[in-house]
């Protein structure tokens, strides 16, 4: 019997504006979301590599209600509210803390998307385990790297795992508003396009703003199994970011790389201080 073995997750800002864009489809009239929704905004056009070149503004000086009225900001979020709805995976929520008087409409959100509808539990490292594996990453050479060096299977002898090949497609950064294509909708267009002519049996991805859209072309189009992973996927792969060396210092040893600065953007150190990094 085939087991679904997908993984959806959002991150914080994704999923909290997911719910407020929700709240607003609702016409629900609560004030206490505002000004929390509008701070997030200008997270996701900075730091999350959402982007729309109609929209003035670069780094957390964009305006909020414009955007909640753009085109590609109501698409974007129409699309991952139907993804999120329509998905037979595990799906991971991250929400922000707000204020009270929004819990009662959370459980309804919820209940709409019917959340957590499949629980199956799924490891990085076993989801990997004798497949053709694709890794959407902008450090997916390091992650190669890592996995064909032995130091993965070293660092986490638990789990001896044995793909059968690792490729990698490192999907570039388009943080402050900025990118190639005229929005983050355009760019994922020519991401996918990219992806259905390399042969692979799975998928990892961490690609911020960009993952729940690849996700969805991947399983939807591709019929391939999917792992959406957030920021600690380096740690999988020994790989010492800030926020590994952060978080996981003690998970730490001889077999764990640095990203070397050559594979850092420019200005990687406004993002987070530069935490991915």
């Amino acid at each position: 019997m085939y087991i679904i073995m997908n993984n959806l997750r959002l991150g914080f800002t994704e999923t909290t504006l997911l719910f407020f864009y929700y709240l607003d489809l609702q016409k629900i009239c609560n004030s206490e979301y505002v000004n929390l929704q509008d701070s997030l905004i200008n997270w996701l056009c900075t730091t999350s590599g959402f982007y729309d070149k109609n929209i003035c503004g670069s780094y957390f000086d964009f305006d909020a209600n414009k955007i909640k009225n753009s085109d590609v900001y109501n698409n974007y979020f129409n699309r991952l509210l139907n993804i999120v709805k329509n998905s037979n995976t595990k799906l991971e929520l991250n929400f922000h803390g707000f204020h009270n008087s929004l819990i009662q409409y959370k459980e309804e959100f919820l209940n709409y998307i019917d959340y957590n509808k499949n629980n199956n539990q799924t490891n990085i490292l076993q989801f990997m385990d004798n497949k053709n594996v694709l890794i959407i990453n902008n450090l997916g050479s390091l992650m190669k790297m890592q996995y064909e060096s032995g130091n993965i299977t070293k660092i986490y002898q638990r789990y001896p795992i044995s793909a059968k090949n690792i490729d990698f497609l490192e999907p570039g950064y388009t943080f402050f508003n900025n990118g190639h294509d005229s929005s983050i909708l355009e760019t994922a267009e020519k991401i996918c396009d990219k992806i259905k002519i390399i042969n692979f049996d799975c998928v990892i991805i961490s690609a911020g703003a960009y993952s729940s859209l690849l996700f969805d072309y991947i399983v939807n189009e591709l019929n391939k199994d999917v792992f959406v992973a957030g920021c600690d996927l380096p740690l999988y792969f020994g790989i010492s970011t800030n926020r590994v060396k952060c978080f996981y210092s003690n998970q730490i040893n001889e077999y764990f790389i640095n990203v070397p600065d050559e594979m850092k953007p420019l200005g990687y150190e406004k993002v987070e201080n530069g935490c991915y990094w």
